[in-house]
C-alpha cells in the first residue's frame, strides 16, 4: 500500500451501489479511486449471495451487467440468477474498461478528513488501515460513501436513524406504534447444486423454503413445486433462513446471529447432503438493514405511495415494501407503484463534501424496505457519481449542483438511466 493516495473522487464500498457509482463518475470525466474493505468487489453479490435482480427498472450500469451475465454467463437457458463469481468477473471487466478508474480493495476505513475549502468545512477524504499501527490517508474533492452502513457519513458527524420509527412519526401505516431497535432481519444465502446421477429432491421437504428456493426459469419453489419439478435445473438459489440480528451494527452480534442461521439450516443441508446435492453457503450472513443516514430529506412510505415524483428525482423505482422480520419472521410485501428517489436524500444533513448511496440512503425503516434491491440502489449510485464529476468540473459542493444537469447526464447514451416510466 502507498503512504497516500489522491483523487478526484472518491466512493467507499465497492458494491451494487459503489460499482455503479465508479463507473458513473469516471464516464462523466471525473479521475476515481473505488476503495473495499473485502479483499474483492462485489459487495453483497460476493458476500451475500445476492446474486438476482428483483424490482427496476433495470436501467443504466446494471442493465449493462445483466446483459453480459445472459449473454455468457447462464447457469441454465432461462436463468433469474447467476453464479457470485460472475457477478464479479462482469463487474470487473466494466471498472478495467474505464481507465480513469483505479481500484484498491482490502482497504479498511478508519477515519475521515474535514478540510474548509471558501470557509466551509467537509469532508476531504478518509484514512484506511495499512500496516499495524498505521493509517494512510486518501484525500479527494468529494466523497461518496457506498458502504451499505452509511460508517463513513457517520465518521464526517452525520446523524443516522437505527430501527423502527414511530406511527405518529410519519403516518406510516406499516410502521409500529412504539419506535425499537429491530431492523430487518438477516438471512444467510446459499446455493444447492445437484451431483451427477442423483434423483431430484423436492425442495418442499425443506423446512425453511417458505423463505425462499428460486428455480432458474420459474421464481419461487414454492409458488408451482410440480412445475420446479418438472423444470429440474440442478441448480437453485436458496435464502436459507430469517434470524433476528441484536444489532446488526455490532460485529460480535452479527456472528452470533451467524450462528444461528447456521444451526436454523441444519436439518435442510443434511437432507440436501444426504440426497445427493452439494451447499455452497455465502461467506457472510446477508444483512438487510443497519444504520440510514438522515439526509436533507427522509424518504417515508408516504413518499412511495404518493404516485408523484419529486422534481428532483434521480432514480425511479417499482420495488415494494419487503419487511422480512416484519410480523412472523418471514416477509411481508406491500405492493406500491412506481416512485422516485430524491437527490435530496443522497446529501447527510449537516456534512458537505460528501453524498450517501446504498441502502443507508436517508429514508425510514418502512421506505427502506423497498428501494434497498439491486436495480434500485445502482443507478442511485450513477446518480451520485455524475454529482460528484460535475462538483468537480465546477468547483461546486454537492448541495450546489444543479439536479437538472445531473438528471441530463444521467439519461445520456453514455450513462443510460430511465428516469421516465414507460406508459402504461
Amino acid at each position: 500500500m502507498q503512504a497516500e493516495y489522491s483523487t478526484q473522487v472518491l466512493v467507499v464500498g465497492a458494491g451494487a451501489s459503489g460499482i455503479p457509482a465508479a463507473i458513473a463518475a469516471a464516464r462523466a470525466g471525473a479521475r476515481v479511486l473505488l476503495v473495499a474493505e473485502d479483499p474483492v468487489i462485489g459487495g453483497a453479490m460476493w458476500a451475500y449471495y445476492v446474486d438476482m435482480l428483483c424490482g427496476g427498472p433495470v436501467t443504466g450500469v446494471v442493465k449493462e451487467a445483466r446483459t453480459i451475465l445472459e449473454a455468457s454467463h447462464r447457469i441454465v437457458p432461462q436463468a433469474k440468477f447467476f453464479l457470485p463469481s460472475s457477478f464479479q468477473r462482469v463487474y470487473g471487466d466494466l471498472l478495467r474498461a474505464e481507465a480513469n478508474i483505479r481500484v484498491l480493495t482490502g482497504a479498511r476505513a478508519n477515519g475521515v478528513l474535514l478540510t474548509k475549502r471558501d470557509g466551509v468545512e467537509g469532508v476531504s477524504g478518509i484514512t484506511v488501515e495499512g500496516a499495524p499501527g498505521v493509517s494512510v490517508p486518501i484525500t479527494a474533492e468529494v466523497v461518496i460513501d457506498a458502504t451499505g452502513t452509511g460508517v463513513i457519513a457517520m465518521m464526517a458527524g452525520a446523524q443516522a436513524r437505527y430501527g423502527r420509527e414511530a406511527k405518529d412519526e410519519f403516518g406510516e401505516s406499516l410502521a409500529v406504534e412504539t419506535p425499537d431497535d429491530q431492523v430487518q432481519n438477516c438471512t444467510w444465502m446459499y446455493i444447492s447444486q445437484q451431483k451427477p446421477g442423483a434423483p431430484h429432491f423436492d425442495m418442499m421437504r425443506l423446512e425453511n423454503v417458505r423463505y425462499g428456493v428460486m428455480v432458474d426459469g420459474l421464481g419461487w419453489y414454492r409458488n408451482d413445486p410440480d412445475e420446479a419439478r418438472r423444470l429440474d435445473p440442478g441448480v437453485y438459489l436458496h435464502w436459507g433462513c430469517s434470524v433476528r440480528c441484536r444489532d446488526t451494527r455490532d460485529p460480535l452480534a452479527l456472528a452470533e446471529a451467524q450462528q444461528e442461521a447456521f444451526q436454523a439450516m441444519e436439518r435442510d443441508h443434511a437432507l440436501l447432503l444426504e440426497n445427493g446435492y452439494t451447499v455452497h453457503l455465502a461467506p457472510r450472513l446477508g444483512v438487510r438493514e443497519a444504520s440510514r443516514i438522515v439526509g436533507d430529506h427522509i424518504i417515508t412510505e408516504g413518499d412511495l405511495r404518493s404516485g408523484v415524483l419529486p422534481e428532483d428525482t434521480i432514480t425511479l423505482g417499482w420495488y415494494g415494501l419487503d419487511i422480512w422480520g416484519h410480523s412472523s419472521g418471514s416477509a411481508t410485501v406491500d405492493a406500491v407503484k412506481g416512485y422516485g428517489i430524491p437527490y435530496r436524500a443522497l446529501l447527510p444533513q449537516g456534512v458537505e463534501g460528501m453524498l450517501v448511496t446504498g441502502k443507508s440512503l436517508s429514508g425510514t425503516h418502512v421506505a427502506m424496505s423497498a428501494y434497498r434491491v439491486m436495480p434500485i440502489v445502482g443507478p442511485i449510485g450513477q446518480a451520485a457519481g455524475v454529482a460528484a464529476a460535475l462538483c468537480v468540473q465546477r468547483q461546486q459542493r454537492p448541495r450546489q449542483v444543479d439536479v437538472r444537469d445531473i438528471r441530463a447526464i444521467l439519461c445520456s447514451e453514455r450513462q443510460g438511466v430511465q428516469l421516465e416510466f414507460d406508459p402504461e
